[in-house]
C-alpha cells in the first residue's frame, strides 16, 4: 500500500535513526547549554529499537484514510502519523514492563535489552515526543488546539484502561463484568484507534460533533480487534509472542470472563492454572496454560469471544460505510479492517 510506504517515512524522519542538533531543537525546543548528540541517542535507542521493528501501522494509515474520506488530501495528515504511531509504541514498552513479558514483535522485549529505568523514561518520552509535529504544522491555532484536545483526552483514556487491566490481572480471584472489560478495552485499546479518526477526519475538515460521532465508531473497531488478538493469542497464537502468554499474565481477557460466566464452580480450577503458569512462565508454564486453555474451549467461551468481536467489527464497518460515499479510501479502509480476521471470516 502506497499509504504505508509514505508512514514509515514519516516516521523514519520524526525519529530519525541518528539525531543531530537540528532534530533536537524541533523535539525539545532550544538548548542554553550543550548535551552531545551521542547522549540523546542514547535516550532514543529503546524507542528506535521497538519502532523498527515494524507493525500493522493501522492507525496512521486509518488516520490518513480518514483524512480523504473527509474530503481532504492524504499528504495532509501523513506528517501527523506519529502521533498515533509513538504512544501506541511507547504503551508497548511500558506494558511488557508491568506485565514482566520477555518478547515483542518476536524478539526480546524492549526493557530486558535496555534495562528497566531507561524503557520506561523512553516509553514515556513517547507519549509527549509526536506533539512537536503538531506545533510545527502549518494548520491554524483553532485546529491545533482541538489536536491537542483529542491527544490529550485519548492518551488519558489509555492510561485508565491500562490501570483497570493492571488491577484485574493482579487479582486471580475477581472477575469483571463483560461491561467492565469492554470499558477497559474501549479505554486502553479503543482510545488511539479513537484518536487517529477523530484527527483524520479533522484534518480533512469534518466538524467537532463529526469528528466525535466517527471516533466513537473507530472505537468500537479497536475494541473488536482487541478481542480479536485475545482468541488468538489462546488458539492460534499472536506472531512474535508466546501462544497463551495472557495466561502467564493473569489477564481478564474476554473469553476468560465469558468463561467465569459460563462455569463458575470451574473459577477455582482456573484460577490455580492461571496461578502455576505465572509462576512458570510462558516457557516452562506449557501444561497449566493449555489446561486453563482447555477449560476455555471447552465451554465455548473463546468462541462466543471471537462472535462478538465479528458482530462489533461488522457494525462498526457497517456504520463507517453508510456515512460516506463509495471511494478509494473507503474501499481501503474496509480492507484494512478486513485484514484482521482470521483467513476464513469476512465482514
Amino acid at each position: 500500500m502506497e499509504i504505508l510506504a509514505k508512514v514509515e517515512g514519516v516516521i523514519n524522519r520524526a525519529l530519525p535513526a541518528i539525531a543531530d542538533k537540528g532534530w533536537i531543537a524541533r523535539a525539545a525546543g532550544p538548548t542554553k547549554s550543550k548535551v552531545t548528540d551521542e547522549s540523546i541517542n542514547i535516550i532514543n535507542k529503546p524507542a528506535l529499537e521497538l519502532v523498527h521493528r515494524g507493525g500493522k501501522r493501522w492507525r496512521p494509515v486509518s488516520m490518513v484514510l480518514c483524512c480523504e474520506l473527509a474530503g481532504g488530501e492524504a499528504e495532509e495528515a501523513l506528517p501527523l502519523a506519529p502521533v498515533v504511531e509513538f504512544p501506541h509504541n511507547g504503551s508497548l514498552i511500558v506494558d511488557d514492563i508491568e506485565d514482566s513479558s520477555d518478547l515483542r514483535r518476536g524478539e526480546p522485549a524492549v526493557h530486558k535489552i535496555y534495562g528497566e529505568d531507561m524503557s520506561i523514561n523512553t516509553g514515556n518520552l513517547l507519549y509527549f515526543l509526536p506533539t512537536f509535529l503538531i506545533d510545527e504544522s502549518d494548520f491554524s491555532d483553532e485546529l491545533k488546539l482541538r489536536l491537542y484536545r483529542y491527544y490529550t483526552v485519548n492518551l488519558r483514556r489509555l492510561h485508565f484502561g491500562q490501570g483497570l487491566d493492571i488491577q484485574w490481572h493482579n487479582n486471580h480471584e475477581f472477575y469483571p463484568s463483560v461491561e467492565e472489560y469492554m470499558q477497559m478495552c474501549r479505554f486502553k485499546t479503543g482510545s488511539l484507534s479513537r484518536l487517529a479518526a477523530q484527527i483524520g477526519f479533522a484534518v480533512g475538515g469534518a466538524d467537532p460533533n463529526t469528528c466525535l460521532s466517527l471516533g466513537d465508531l473507530f472505537e468500537d473497531a479497536g475494541v473488536a480487534f482487541q478481542i480479536i488478538d485475545d482468541v488468538k493469542n489462546l488458539t492460534t497464537g499472536i506472531p512474535g509472542k508466546n501462544r497463551g502468554d495472557d495466561i502467564v499474565e493473569g489477564k481478564k481477557s474476554l473469553p476468560v470472563i465469558f468463561h467465569a460466566m459460563a462455569d463458575p464452580d470451574s473459577i477455582p480450577d482456573l484460577a490455580e492454572h492461571f496461578r502455576k503458569a505465572g509462576e512458570l512462565g510462558a516457557v516452562h508454564g506449557v501444561e497449566p496454560i493449555d489446561a486453563a486453555i482447555s477449560l476455555l474451549t471447552e465451554s465455548g467461551s473463546i468462541e462466543r469471544a471471537g462472535s462478538r468481536a465479528f458482530e462489533m467489527l461488522r457494525g462498526a464497518k457497517s456504520m463507517i460505510e453508510r456515512s460516506f460515499q463509495g471511494s478509494s479510501a473507503l474501499d481501503a479502509l474496509m480492507s484494512l479492517f478486513e485484514s484482521f480476521l482470521p483467513e476464513d471470516m469476512t465482514i
